[in-house]
């Protein structure tokens, strides 16, 4: 895209396209247990567990998730950054300056299937 600014229509279109990858992203992988958002606590509905923002035609997310244990939490990490930043700068051509990942909880193998 070469265009300085995005107007509201593309910017929800990339929103949708950059929830979708993410989202696919993180289900293909063993290692990861997506936070699912439509989880209600007792209070509130939990918060959306990723967020995007634009700046122009640069996009910054933060997606939280949880990691099964025994892997290596910097190892993966830093894949699913890599992967989530070249799927979406492939797909849309947007520039994507940062994909912060926040591990919000370790699971053990054996509870991660009761944990979906």
């Amino acid at each position: 895209m070469h265009n300085d600014h995005l107007d509201f229509e593309t910017i929800q279109a990339a929103s949708d396209i950059i929830s979708a990858i993410v989202e696919s992203s993180l289900e293909e992988r063993t290692s990861v247990i997506p936070l699912k958002h439509e989880r209600f606590t007792f209070f509130k509905r939990k918060k959306n567990p990723i967020s995007i923002t634009f700046s122009n035609t640069e996009v910054y997310l933060k997606i939280k998730l949880n990691i099964v244990n025994g892997k290596n939490i910097l190892e993966e990490t830093l894949r699913i950054q890599k992967e989530i930043k070249d799927e979406i700068v492939h797909l849309t051509g947007l520039e994507v300056k940062r994909v912060d990942l926040s591990v919000q909880k370790i699971i053990y193998a054996g509870s991660a299937l009761s944990e979906n």
